[in-house]
C-alpha cells in the first residue's frame, strides 16, 4: 500500500517506526563517508564504506549491514510504495555490491549509500506530512 493510503489511526505507529528507520538505517549508512573530501583516497573510501554499509548498526558486540538492518526496519504495511520499492533496488545492489572495485565503482556505491540515507528522510517525511493535519 502505497503511503498515502495508510488509514489515519496506523500513522502514528508508522511514522515512529520510519523515525527509527531514518536514525538508525539514513543516518548511519553514509555516515563516516560524509567527512570525506570530495575526491577521497580511494584506500580512505573503501574503509568509511566498509564501516557505514557492513556495520551501519553498532551496538557493543552487535552489528548489522545497512541491508540487514533494512530488512528488519522495512515497513511491511508499504509493499507497493514507490519510496519502499526505491529503497529496496538501492538495498539489494548495494548488498550485492563489491567493495574492492575501482575508484569510480567506490563513487558509485557512495552514491547509493547517499540516496538510501535521502529515500529514508522522504519517506519519514511524508509520512509526518500526513499525520501533521491530523494532529491539528
Amino acid at each position: 500500500m502505497r503511503l498515502e493510503q495508510v488509514p489515519p489511526d496506523a500513522l502514528d505507529e508508522l511514522v515512529e517506526q520510519l523515525g527509527d528507520l531514518r536514525h538508525d538505517l539514513g543516518k548511519y549508512v553514509c555516515f563516516e563517508a560524509r567527512f570525506l573530501p570530495p575526491d577521497p583516497d580511494p584506500a580512505a573510501l573503501r574503509a568509511a564504506l566498509r564501516a557505514d554499509l557492513l556495520q551501519t548498526r553498532r551496538r557493543g558486540d552487535e552489528v548489522e549491514s545497512a541491508w540487514a538492518l533494512w530488512r528488519r526496519l522495512r515497513p511491511a504495511m508499504l509493499d507497493g510504495d514507490p519510496g519502499v520499492t526505491a529503497l529496496d533496488r538501492e538495498l539489494e545492489a548495494l548488498e550485492a555490491a563489491s567493495l574492492d572495485g575501482s575508484p569510480a565503482a567506490l563513487a558509485v556505491v557512495a552514491a547509493r549509500a547517499r540516496e538510501v540515507a535521502r529515500g529514508c528522510r522522504t519517506l519519514h517525511a511524508r509520512a509526518r506530512a500526513r499525520l501533521e493535519p491530523l494532529d491539528g
